[in-house]
């Protein structure tokens, strides 16, 4: 028999042997590894990474045994989730599905996994571990069941700006949790926050005054233009409550300090064309501009097209 021949057979016993000797010892400490013992403090022979893999497959098999999180497995999918990022802190997919997974029943342990992946310096490009986060504490997590919510939810979309200031949604999310720090706080500026839709039009002026009355920034090369943003905020929120006073009061600051060169009714906000007598969005009626001063036609040029009168 050829000599590399048998060089091939031993190489090939001694592999068969050493996988037979892994996996009996990865099943004797099969317990350990699922329920989140010391496995990611005392490296396998070095193979935390091949571990993490064996737990990965295993949750996965795991979850898609159950019906549903309920408040009775959400411990377990905790361990087993927590065991899998000691042996591999940079197992992406571990926090995003495990997270998504206890944000309903468990939110503050679900923003408890998205942190550990924010925190970790290996995956600090992830935009989408700390957004996930505050969206979760806006949304799943109350006051009881933490105070500071918001201000670690409005930290975290700083964060997620810092790394993908391309995402305007990002910058209208910060803009709306900012906003509900006032709402929660009562007033803004000496004027009662009335709702959700006044709060976010608070929010974005204080933006808007804070760089200058220049665009937004995210913390990057891009920026938002925040005019549009206002305009919209206002509607939304002179919409959501006609009447009340404390909004007219917001809502008459921005129109003096912001959107005072734009021709918008008065009732709706919506802006209007050259020659209009009344808005086409309410119907109330408007203040006429861009006409001849003896005609009332519409200008289109240095002299009126209608009567020749010089603009």
């Amino acid at each position: 028999m050829k000599k590399s021949v048998i060089t091939h057979l031993a190489v090939m016993l001694i592999a068969i042997f050493a996988g037979g000797f892994l996996s009996a010892f990865l099943i004797e400490r099969q317990a350990e590894i699922i329920n989140g013992g010391t496995v990611g403090k005392a490296p396998l022979g070095g193979f935390n990474k091949f571990t993490s893999d064996v737990q990965w497959m295993l949750f996965v098999n795991y979850a898609g045994s159950l019906r549903s999180v309920q408040k009775e497995n959400v411990k377990e999918i905790y361990q087993r989730l927590n065991a899998i990022l000691d042996n591999d802190p940079n197992l992406e997919i571990a926090y995003n599905v495990g997270g998504m997974m206890l944000s309903v029943r468990d939110p503050l342990k679900a923003v408890d996994i998205f942190t550990r992946g924010t925190n970790n310096p290996n995956l600090k490009d992830n935009w989408k571990l700390p957004f996930f986060a505050a969206h979760i504490l806006e949304r799943y997590v109350t006051d009881k069941d933490d105070k500071d919510r918001l201000k670690k939810a409005e930290e975290m979309l700083r964060i997620a700006a810092s790394r993908n200031p391309s995402m305007p949604y990002i910058f209208s999310a910060l803009m709306r949790i900012r906003g509900q720090r006032y709402k929660q706080k009562g007033t803004w500026n000496n004027i009662a926050v009335v709702n959700d839709r006044h709060a976010y039009l608070c929010a974005l002026f204080d933006e808007w005054r804070k760089n200058g009355g220049q665009e937004g920034s995210m913390g990057g090369e891009v920026t938002v233009d925040l005019k549009p943003m206002l305009l919209q905020a206002c509607q939304r929120a002179k919409a959501s409550a006609p009447d009340n006073k404390d909004i007219l009061k917001t809502v008459d600051k921005v129109m003096k300090k912001v959107l005072e060169d734009q021709h918008l009714c008065l009732r709706c906000l919506a802006a209007y064309s050259a020659g209009d007598k009344f808005c086409d969005q309410c119907g109330n009626k408007v203040e006429p501009y861009g006409v001849c001063v003896k005609c009332k036609t519409v200008l289109k040029g240095a002299y009126c097209a209608n009567c020749g009168h010089k603009k």
